[in-house]
């Protein structure tokens, strides 16, 4: 606010206009909406108004005091402080009005300027000079015109008996007063004055029509006197440089009452009931005074009506934005988001805070229509202003609870799957109980209305999109799994069919092998028997052998003898045998030819039993050959029959040396008889013998190697048989690993059902939920 001053609120325009210049209304909008008095001092020109005025702001200087004939305040002025009243809840407003009847105003720039006075003051001062006489009377004689220049409303024609309703106090100050009232108070005085006149002229009756107008118009009036306040009349043009308590004693005394009795009496301004505010009081002059400009008479209740519903306007705008400012400070920016629980507590206190008071101001201004009509708009706005908070503070609970999503979001760790082995039964578990847990720590952290709608979408969009994408990588894994595990056990199949029938080979194979070992583990078994028979044979045989040896020896030692007994009986005999020479030599002839012929069939069982050696040998090659194949039988039996054939030729033999000895016996029993030759003869069958033993032990050691072959080949067939076994487990080992891998293909096919059924549980859960997102957002 500008310092103490005195400011120009009406101004008169030389078009005769009037107006309120901006200073004054900036004043007035200051001071807004305290209640005001205005106290308004008008009067003739050059009659100290000012002065007056400047005591009741209780200084000797502020409005200008004249010094020169001519008027010094021009309008009306106002200072642009108001003064507190010791006696009402208001302030008063110190207004100088232009004296009247001055040489620079026409008399209806008095009557305005007047009505004007009279309109906007609630205690309306005349100052006047000197004692109340027909002339002080007849300066008064504008109020006669008040009723062309003010209406109270709207009609053709108005008495002006309800103008005292409107009217302010008046109160009658007498300057420079020396008349004794002889214990009659100022205000007797006045009403004295104001008693009609008996004189009945025309100059009485418009005197005596004053003198009812102003008892009419103002029906609370009083009437105050000052003494001149120094004699030296040189100093009353300067007065304003005086110190107050170098003015007449009588005359501060007296003024002091006057100041403390019209501040004591100013009213605030009502009109029609309603109390003036500063800013009322602003809009009504403002409607007055356009009245004025436009040549039209300035209605009371209309411009009443209009200040008051201007004022309804500005109170609803002033609570408007106060309700704006608090919701405002109780709600800033920096607080959101706040629950909608507090932001409505808020408003709600707020709202009653203004609307009550709201309601109390319309009250006082408007009818209840008004009323009604102004707080149905007002209501109107605050929903407005409050759905604006609202929706700010949706906003940022928007931008907040978003903002506390992506961080939660960004901390969380969903599972994932990057295989079948990741498809767990739990793995729903472990993703609603993330999106759980995040959801816990959302509605710790996120604030206001905004978080379910948020959460909802969230839901809708991030988390119905991640279980998407999951039951997608669920889909996808089980899809791939599945066509691997297609294709496995399409291998499998294939592998198992081939497997199978390899098993089956192997079967067959090892059935064969089985049958083969048994067939050969008989033979072996008949072999082995055999090969002890033949043992047995063998020992026989050199048992046999060594008794023929010991035979030969004693048949030698026997032929020895005999030969020695044969010489001596020779010379007994060798007459006898001269004589049998003939028919011996004849005979010796023939046993020649035999022994020719045995020794040739000797020669040829040699040759053959030398054939069936080699026969024997290549049957063994063959055999060797051949039970590095699978014809081991045939083998072993060829080699049977061809140690049959050797067991058989050496029994051919046996039989055959039995022969020989028994020629042998023979040779020797006619050897008995014969001479030398005899000798000769059986000394060659001996040497045949011998040889035949030599090769007969030859013929022995030779089936020993064959034996020993025989032996070797068997323990070729028993490798080759434990060989067959080791490919049999073998074959046992691979078929046990097929039905090792049968089993795996049954678990994982079982896996596979078991992913399955997990895939089916997180479809459920999935649309599970679903249906409790779709819930709380119902909720």
């Amino acid at each position: 606010m500008e310092a103490p001053t005195a400011i120009k609120l009406i101004d008169i325009t030389p078009d005769g206009e009037f107006r309120i210049p901006d200073r004054a209304m900036n004043v007035l909008q200051e001071i807004g909406d305290k209640r005001v008095a205005p106290i308004v001092i008008a009067g003739p020109w050059r009659s100290g108004k000012s002065f007056l005025a400047n005591r009741l702001l209780g200084q000797m200087k502020g409005f200008a005091i004249g010094s020169t004939v001519k008027a010094c305040t021009k309008g009306v002025w106002m200072w642009n402080q108001p003064v507190k009243l010791p006696n009402e809840d208001g302030y008063g407003l110190i207004l100088d009005a232009e004296g009247l009847n001055s040489t620079e105003r026409s008399t209806n720039t008095d009557t305005k300027l007047f009505a004007l006075s009279i309109l906007l003051s609630s205690l309306f001062v005349y100052n006047s000079r000197g004692h109340i006489t027909e002339t002080s009377i007849e300066d008064l004689s504008v109020v006669i015109n008040l009723t062309q220049h003010i209406h109270v409303k709207k009609t053709d024609s108005e008495s002006g008996l309800d103008f005292h309703k409107y009217f302010p106090t008046f109160c009658w100050v007498l300057r420079d007063f020396s008349l004794d009232l002889k214990k009659k108070s100022p205000r007797d005085y006045l009403e004295d004055n104001l008693k009609p006149q008996t004189a009945m002229d025309e100059e009485g009756l418009r005197k005596n029509a004053i003198r009812q107008t102003i008892t009419g118009f103002f029906q609370e009036r009083d009437c105050f006197t000052l003494v001149r306040p120094v004699n030296d009349e040189a100093k009353i043009a300067h007065i304003e440089d005086m110190q107050y308590g170098d003015l007449r004693p009588e005359f501060t005394k007296a003024c002091d009452v006057l100041i403390h009795r019209m501040l004591s009496r100013a009213r605030v301004k009502t009109v029609r009931g309603v109390a003036l505010t500063a800013s009322m009081f602003m809009g009504l002059a403002l409607e007055y005074i356009q009245s004025l400009n436009d040549h039209e008479t300035p209605t009371i209740l209309t411009a009443l009506e209009r200040v008051l519903l201007d004022e309804a306007r500005k109170n609803t705008e002033s609570l408007f934005e106060s309700f704006s400012g608090k919701l405002e400070e109780r709600a800033p920016p920096s607080s959101m988001p706040m629950e909608e629980e507090d932001l409505t507590s808020i408003i709600d206190q707020c709202k009653l805070e203004t609307s009550g008071e709201l309601i109390r101001k319309l009250h006082e201004l408007c009818s209840p229509n008004d009323l009604v009509d102004n707080y149905s708009k007002f209501d109107a706005r605050l929903k407005i202003e409050v759905e604006k908070a609202r929706e700010s503070n949706l906003g940022y609970s928007e931008e907040s609870c978003r903002a506390v999503l992506q961080e939660l979001t960004e901390k969380m760790t969903l599972p994932k799957i990057q295989g079948i082995a990741d498809v767990k039964p739990t793995l729903m578990l472990e993703f609603t109980g993330e999106w759980s847990r995040l959801i816990d720590d959302y509605y710790a952290h996120a604030k206001g209305p905004a978080k379910d709608q948020v959460l909802a979408d969230f839901v809708k969009n991030r988390v119905l999109t991640s279980l998407g994408e999951l039951l997608k990588d669920i889909i996808d894994v089980y899809s791939e799994s599945e066509s691997r595990l297609q294709l496995t056990i399409s291998e499998l199949q294939g592998s198992e069919k081939k497997w199978r029938t390899l098993f089956e080979n192997n079967e067959r194979i090892l059935g064969e092998r089985t049958r083969e070992k048994d067939e050969l583990m008989a033979k072996n078994s008949e072999l082995e028997l055999r090969d002890d028979q033949l043992q047995r044979d063998l020992k026989a045989r050199e048992n046999d052998l060594k008794s023929l040896k010991s035979f030969q020896e004693m048949e030698m030692a026997n032929l020895r003898q005999l030969n020695e007994n044969i010489l001596r009986e020779k010379t007994l005999i060798i007459d006898d045998l001269n004589k049998k020479l003939t028919s011996m030599t004849n005979k010796l002839d023939d046993i020649e030819g035999e022994n020719q012929k045995l020794q040739n069939e000797n020669i040829r069982n040699a040759a053959q039993l030398k054939s069936h050696s080699k026969l024997i040998e290549q049957s063994l090659d063959e055999s060797k050959k051949k039970s590095k194949s699978a014809q081991q039988q045939n083998v072993i039996s060829t080699l049977y029959k061809n140690i049959k054939s050797g067991l058989d030729e050496f029994k051919l033999l046996l039989s055959e040396v039995d022969d020989a000895a028994k020629q042998k016996k023979l040779i020797l029993e006619l050897q008995k008889e014969v001479n030398d030759k005899e000798f000769a003869a059986n000394k060659k069958v001996l040497e045949m013998r011998k040889e035949e033993g030599s090769q007969m032990m030859q013929l022995r050691l030779k089936h020993e190697n064959e034996l020993r072959v025989i032996a070797g080949e068997l323990d070729a067939s028993k490798q080759t048989t434990v060989s067959l076994q080791d490919k049999l487990e073998q074959e046992k080992n691979k078929v046990r690993q097929l039905e090792s891998k049968v089993e795996t293909l049954q678990e994982e096919k079982k896996l596979l059902e078991e992913s399955i059924g997990v895939k089916d549980e997180l479809v459920h859960q999935y649309l599970s939920l679903i249906h409790i997102c779709r819930c709380r957002r119902a909720i």
